[in-house]
């Protein structure tokens, strides 16, 4: 017993120091996104117990901040075949120190594959901003993108009465071709600028690209994969730039074809869902209809995680201020999306062996250790 004391102490001095730094790491800006997502009053029910993951170096590593500093850079995108603004926010290691007289001290010659994120509706740049920092800090460049008609300035400015009606007059088919649109853009200026050896983008490894987003931006994710929407003159828009996608509460809104709608989509793909994720702006969307996309898929790396008690705002990456209270429930699931997305990404976009054997493993050192009862996790 006393020589595990030791043990259990440094161990609990980790925990402690990883999630100070996590806190600290999150407190970005609050996303404008998430006023379309007002929960009612109600009492949230109790946290299921979690239970404790073994101190493995695995999962600290997933979980907690990265290596890496962060360092953050906003940026406005201007696409003149379009005439149309595309603000950004840029998350990126930092790859350098500079001595007193300016010359680096300290290079760190690596490249990183890159992330790109899309809101949710009524949202902007600064959406999933915990996801992207975390994403950073261990390796990747992460650019938050702005959609111009589906963003923030459509409720804004708006009475409080009419916010809702405003948010559900820009979920429309044209909206979502300008995102896609905005998605093709992001990824031709980010090549011009790694080939003019603009920082940070001349660290960016072009071959390993990923693709993100929460609500709308999952459907706009789910677009850019590959998705066939059974509409006239809705054409398929995979983007053979993109190699793998993570859907942050994903829909299937379109309740025909589903087969054909998903069956096409054979990158790596991970939906990440809770059991309270169903609807918003009183729309007829139910949890289970959250699990449609991944159902549909055809199998190879496809990932699906359903946490227990999660609701659409948890799943949006940012601050919760007032929209309701944030509860420890909220806290363990965005750990768990931390470590489970990062894991993804290393697998997908690094190629790291022992990140999908950590994702996908059965035994006591595996992802699976970090959910509760009521939890769910799949893949084929």
């Amino acid at each position: 017993m006393k020589k595990t004391l030791p043990f259990l102490w440094r161990y609990l001095a980790i925990v402690t120091v990883s999630c100070l730094l996590a806190f600290t790491i999150s407190q970005s800006k609050v996303n404008a996104s998430a006023a379309v997502m007002r929960s009612s009053t109600a009492t949230p029910a109790p946290a299921p117990a979690r239970r404790p993951a073994p101190a493995t170096v695995s999962t600290l590593s997933y979980e907690t901040v990265g290596p890496f500093e962060v360092v953050a850079a906003d940026a406005i995108w201007r696409d003149e075949s379009r005439k149309r603004d595309i603000p950004v926010r840029i998350f990126s290691p930092k790859t350098s120190d500079k001595n007193s007289d300016g010359n680096s001290d300290k290079a760190i010659n690596a490249m990183f594959p890159v992330i790109l994120f899309s809101h949710g509706l009524g949202g902007s740049r600064e959406g999933g901003a915990i996801w992207g920092q975390h994403w950073a800090s261990h390796g990747y460049i992460v650019l938050h993108m702005q959609h111009a008609g589906s963003d923030e300035a459509v409720w804004k400015d708006k009475k409080v009465a009419d916010r809702a009606s405003e948010l559900k007059s820009a979920m429309t088919v044209d909206n979502s071709r300008l995102r896609i649109g905005d998605v093709g853009f992001v990824l031709d200026q980010i090549a011009k600028l790694n080939k003019a050896k603009i920082a940070p983008w001349m660290s960016a490894d072009m071959s390993h690209i990923g693709m993100s987003g929460h609500s709308f931006g999952a459907q706009t994710t789910l677009a850019v994969a590959g998705q066939k929407l059974p509409m006239p003159g809705f054409k398929p828009n995979l983007d053979g730039r993109i190699t793998a996608a993570i859907a942050f509460s994903p829909n299937a809104r379109f309740k025909t074809a589903l087969d054909t709608q998903f069956g096409s989509i054979s990158m790596p793909f991970f939906s990440i869902t809770g059991t309270k994720d169903g609807a918003i702006l009183n729309d007829d969307t139910k949890a289970e209809d959250r699990l449609i996309p991944y159902q549909k898929m055809p199998a190879g790396e496809k990932y699906l995680a359903v946490f227990d008690g999660g609701d659409h705002m948890v799943f949006g990456g940012h601050i919760f201020d007032r929209r309701r209270p944030e509860t420890a429930r909220d806290r363990d699931i965005q750990g768990d999306v931390k470590a489970a997305t990062l894991a993804f990404w290393d697998s997908t976009l690094k190629r790291d062996s022992s990140a999908q054997k950590w994702l996908t493993s059965s035994t006591d050192n595996g992802f699976k250790t970090m959910l509760v009862a009521g939890d769910m996790f799949e893949y084929k």
